[in-house]
C-alpha cells in the first residue's frame, strides 16, 4: 500500500534532473543495505561508528538515504560490516 510519504518522494522526484533522481536511488539503496546488514547482525549505530572510527552523526547521515557515498566510504563501511554494500560485475580483460 502506498503512503502519502511514498507520493511526496514520488512528486519531488519528478522535480529533479534524471542524474539527480539516480543518484538519490543509488545512496538511498545503499543506505537500505547498510540497514539491512545492520539489523541482520545486530548492529546499532553506535557501534557501527566505533567499526567505522566515524561520529554517530555521520553514521546517521549515510542512513539517511541523501548521504553522497565515496567509493572509500563504501569500503569502509563494507569491511566493518564484513559484507558488501555495493557489486560491480569485473569487465573480463
Amino acid at each position: 500500500m502506498r503512503t502519502i510519504y511514498d507520493d511526496l518522494l514520488q512528486e519531488e522526484l519528478s522535480k529533479t534532473t534524471p542524474l539527480q533522481r539516480a543518484t538519490y536511488l543509488l545512496s538511498d539503496s545503499i543506505a537500505e543495505r547498510m540497514d539491512q546488514i545492520m539489523k541482520n547482525k545486530g548492529i546499532s549505530k553506535k557501534q557501527l561508528s566505533e567499526l567505522t572510527q566515524r561520529r554517530p552523526s555521520e553514521v546517521t547521515k549515510w542512513l539517511s538515504g541523501s548521504h553522497n557515498f565515496t567509493c572509500k566510504t563504501i569500503a569502509l563501511i563494507s569491511m566493518a560490516l564484513g559484507e558488501e554494500l555495493v557489486s560491480v560485475t569485473q569487465v573480463a580483460r
